[in-house]
């Protein structure tokens, strides 16, 4: 996200048939129509209050400007400039995008974006000290901002306010969460809110937070917690506090979930040099124990020989048919689009140049079956997950055929760090601009997608078989 007072970054979008939203440098949220082929150039303002069937808005929220550019035919501001926007969704079922924002959250209408509901979530008087539940007398409270971490849409749960530490308030540390099926019981199974977040050396609690975890929907606790199963997972607490995962992107897909992340190449102590990568993580839907938690590295390769290596965001996407066709997928297949920017050196910052990459969901399920194989056969005899608490086995595979015949590795899953990288190819190459996000969607016979870039524009591209072939 760019600074205030900088180019405003287009980040994050979202699409819902004919329309594209997007959040421009945390100050806007703008409407676009005339950017889709079946999308219109303008856009009518809402009916006057007080007449027949207009939508009810609240004012004080902020306001709504209609027709502001050919492409952005609605743009709501928040009334104060420091509730800057930092996570957008929609709902499913209503027509209604709701916004996550520095001590607000917004209701919006979907097609005029007024302002339907806010809530005021700071800043309230907390302390570092404090635990989510509150804390006592004796601990010095200050005003505090709360910073928005996350933001769903989920079922209603029947609770306004669970005081549950679920992600820290602070700006800088990635969280990134998603609703999706857990199987932990034989005779059924629920929707729960599954968690993937940075570790932070701010407050007392900090330890109460894992960096990836199913949670309850009904009281946010988590979906497991026993002595033999918690369904969590946490970085080792020696490497946690040099050792930071960033959590760009998650999503679920037949029976696992998955994560998309930047982290150190090596977790040890003055390996800085080694730099960065991209890795991709695996857990099975019915693992209440995270023991099936497997990763790989996921690598988006220019045919200069550019190595793009950090994952800015990625999105799921049906695939339209002619991307299946040049793909070898069927027709609705799920595909991973992913855009990528080279390193700055050894950092995790990224150069000014991007790539999108296009992986199966298919094709990165059978790389993880690959690697996990390699395990089990004999191929490699260390599991490489040192940075993860709760080792097994003392961090060994086990000796080739020891296991038998494994039906399902979901069942004796151990967690695995391997060797070999999901790579993908370049389908499109932006030497001089960094996308910071993107969505895709299928259109009829098109796969199209939609790239925010750092200084505040919308680039389009679709994906002709002949990038992919």
């Amino acid at each position: 996200m760019a600074a205030a007072g900088a180019a405003p970054a287009a980040h994050p979008l979202a699409v819902r048939v004919a329309r594209l939203y997007l959040v421009l440098s945390g100050l806007h949220v703008a409407l676009g129509g005339s950017v889709l082929p079946e999308a219109g150039g303008g856009h009518r303002p809402p009916k006057e209050e007080g007449a027949l069937d207009a939508p009810q808005w609240e004012k004080s929220a902020g306001t709504v400007a209609y027709n502001v550019t050919r492409a952005v035919v609605a743009q709501f501001t928040p009334a104060n400039a420091t509730h800057r926007i930092t996570h957008l969704a929609l709902d499913a079922d209503a027509d209604d995008v709701y916004l996550g924002a520095v001590n607000r959250l917004y209701q919006l209408d979907g097609q005029s974006l007024l302002p339907v509901h806010q809530v005021v979530t700071g800043p309230r008087l907390d302390s570092p000290s404090c635990h989510a539940s509150g804390c006592g007398d004796h601990v010095a409270k200050v005003p505090t901002d709360n910073y928005n971490k996350l933001l769903v849409v989920a079922p209603s749960v029947g609770a306004d306010y669970i005081p549950r530490s679920v992600a820290a308030n602070e700006p800088e540390a990635s969280t990134f969460a998603f609703v999706g099926p857990e199987r932990y019981n034989p005779w059924g199974g629920s929707e729960a809110l599954y968690v993937g977040q940075t570790f932070t050396n701010l407050g007392d609690y900090r330890h109460d937070v894992p960096a990836i975890s199913t949670r309850n929907l009904y009281d946010l606790d988590y979906a497991e917690f026993s002595f033999s199963k918690q369904s969590l997972l946490r970085i080792d607490v020696k490497l946690r506090d040099h050792f930071l995962v960033q959590y760009v992107y998650g999503f679920h897909e037949s029976s696992y979930v998955y994560f998309l992340t930047v982290q150190k190449k090596s977790h040890l102590p003055g390996q800085e040099e080694s730099g960065y990568v991209s890795r991709i993580s695996r857990l099975c839907i019915s693992d209440a124990n995270y023991d099936s938690y497997t990763e790989i590295t996921l690598e988006c390769q220019g045919a200069d020989g550019t190595n793009y290596n950090l994952v800015q965001d990625a999105k799921l996407v049906s695939a339209g048919s002619d991307l299946a066709s040049s793909m070898g997928v069927g027709v609705g297949d799920p595909i991973l689009v992913g855009v990528f920017a080279p390193s700055q050196g050894h950092t995790a910052s990224p150069q000014a140049s991007s790539a999108v990459c296009v992986y199966s969901v298919r094709d990165v399920e059978a790389k993880f079956n690959e690697n996990i194989h390699m395990c089990f056969n004999g191929s490699m005899q260390y599991r490489s997950m040192e940075y993860i608490s709760g080792p097994i086995l003392d961090g060994k595979c086990p000796a080739a055929g020891a296991m038998g015949n494994i039906l399902s590795f979901c069942e004796v899953g151990l967690k695995i760090s391997g060797p070999a990288p999901m790579v993908g190819r370049a389908a499109l190459r932006l030497p001089r601009t960094l996308v910071t996000g993107v969505q895709a969607t299928a259109a009829a016979a098109h796969t199209v997608a939609f790239l925010g870039t750092s200084t505040g524009t919308i680039k389009k591209f679709g994906f002709a078989p002949s990038l992919l072939a």
